[in-house]
């Protein structure tokens, strides 16, 4: 059985090495183009959707196969639907949330924290409610839709983490579970159809969003309102986009560089070819020195 497992390891890490090669050769130019207007920006961000979670073995919420297909957003989605019946909602909740907490970051989560320590990127805005961009150590990060590892009453406001939370359930076995001060119902600190975006994270993000000379959009379909409208507060500032997403969105003509490939792969390389340009920059400089 671990001779089996260690062969299906190496197997796959052979086929993503074969992956990455291939990529390289097709998209190499690309790759290369982002890599020099990364370096060569002054306030990049980066705009984030669930193509870089689902790498992590999280589910899309609105995609084909996604959670929204199985639970119609209408009754387990709405705020209107939680207020009336939050029971339906936790039942729901309980056999999504697993996924999302036991998640780890991949490889895409890690190059943008990379590049966040390499002072390029200055700030993530992402539509992921996981926290893995956290786990992965990007610091500066406005989570526009909410976060699943937090939670607020519906009363009188008193949060509660994720922990908390799954000890009252343990204990308490029943749905919702409920506050402790005021005893109405705790959901999570996540945006529900419905519900207005939090006015602190949008305000940043649009704030960013317009001062940006880089924005660097990865895994997002760029299909949900407000945040599909950001990279046109960069763009209407001079700023320009580079686009790394799985399938075409609305502003692939307007970006300097687009990338149809997944996260995973393609920003790692990206992060590569950067420590590429830097080494030469930098080897060149010293050459100048001697001279």
């Amino acid at each position: 059985m671990k001779k089996t497992t260690i062969i299906l390891k190496r197997n796959n890490f052979d086929q993503l090495s074969i992956k990455m090669k291939i990529l390289k050769l097709v998209e190499r130019k690309k790759i290369y183009e982002a890599a020099k207007l990364l370096v060569e920006s002054t306030d990049a961000i980066a705009l984030t959707g669930a193509g870089v979670s689902t790498e992590s073995g999280i589910p899309d919420f609105r995609g084909e196969g996604g959670i929204w297909e199985k639970y119609k957003p209408e009754i387990y989605g709405n705020i209107k639907a939680y207020l009336r019946d939050p029971t339906k909602f936790w039942k729901m909740a309980e056999k999504v949330a697993p996924k999302l907490f036991s998640a780890e970051p991949n490889p895409g989560h890690t190059a943008l924290a990379d590049l966040e320590d390499m002072d390029i990127l200055k700030a993530v805005i992402t539509q992921n409610i996981d926290e893995l961009h956290q786990k992965a150590g990007s610091v500066i990060v406005y989570e526009v839709h909410g976060n699943i590892n937090r939670f607020n009453c519906f009363g009188c406001r008193a949060s509660y983490t994720k922990d908390q939370v799954l000890r009252k359930l343990k204990k308490e076995k029943h749905y919702p579970p409920q506050c402790d001060m005021c005893s109405a119902p705790l959901k999570p600190s996540v945006v529900l159809f419905g519900e207005a975006l939090p006015t602190f994270e949008i305000y940043q993000s649009q704030a960013l969003a317009g001062k940006a000379d880089i924005m660097l959009i990865a895994g997002s379909s760029l299909s949900v309102d407000p945040v599909a409208d950001l990279p046109m507060y960069t763009l209407s500032n001079q700023g320009k986009l580079i686009i790394v997403n799985d399938r075409p969105t609305y502003l692939d003509e307007k970006a300097e560089v687009v990338i149809h490939h997944k996260t995973g792969t393609v920003l790692p390389l990206i992060v590569e070819e950067i420590k590429k340009i830097q080494a030469s920059k930098s080897s060149s400089g010293e050459s100048n020195d001697s001279d």
